[in-house]
């Protein structure tokens, strides 16, 4: 017995052709998505591992460049474009060695003294080294510098040792160990949820154009 089946090729194709084009939406859509996803991890990774005194910190972890249907392409990382001192976190990230931006020494701030109260604390902007304003070795809120020790404050008058308190200690540079494991934590979103998310989004666009 011989079955005879006809089948209407164009139709074939001019679907196939119909599923191609949702392609790119597919994909545009399944990139961001997954974009945003590693970005809160990685801002989840860093909320977890360090001691946040500037919560802006964490928007500096971001989608850079944002996939469009003619370029399929996310950037995510950390935005550096701050003022003031360079962002840490790529030190924290891979560890290394932080040099002093201006001058041979770096103005490290004593946990507990007048800069910075306590260790939760960012440094209060008036005891900042840039507000202090040292002309001559001496500077606002009764600071002076002592060269290659650090900065010190009048608390008392007289000369005895308790009259002035050490509140930054200069040092050549400063050791950063690894604190924190950024692109571990992004690049882990992307190998488990881009699939699924793209499997979804394809889904979706197929459905649409279905409807269509």
């Amino acid at each position: 017995m011989k079955i005879s089946v006809d089948i209407d090729t164009e139709q074939v194709v001019k679907l196939t052709a119909a599923v191609l084009r949702q392609l790119p939406y597919a994909t545009n859509n399944a990139i961001t998505r997954t974009a945003k996803e590693a970005v809160d991890a990685g801002q989840k990774e860093i909320a977890a591992d360090l001691q946040l005194r500037k919560k802006f910190l964490l928007n500096r972890i971001r989608i850079l460049q944002y996939s469009k249907i003619g370029n399929l392409t996310a950037v995510i990382g950390v935005d550096t474009k701050v003022q003031g001192a360079p962002l840490i976190l790529g030190f924290l990230e891979d560890g290394g060695t932080k040099e002093p931006i201006r001058g041979p020494e770096i103005a490290i701030p004593l946990t507990g003294e007048a800069a910075r109260p306590s260790f939760s604390e960012s440094v209060i902007t008036a005891m900042r080294y840039t507000n202090l304003r040292f002309q001559n070795l001496k500077g606002r809120k009764r600071t002076f510098i002592i060269p290659n020790v650090g900065i010190f404050q009048r608390v008392a008058a007289g000369d005895s040792p308790d009259s002035t308190v050490l509140i930054y200690s200069f040092k050549p540079s400063a050791k950063l160990p690894q604190h924190i494991h950024l692109r571990d934590a992004m690049l882990k979103v992307i190998g488990e949820r881009f699939a699924p998310i793209f499997s979804e989004e394809f889904t979706n666009e197929i459905l649409k154009k279905a409807r269509r």
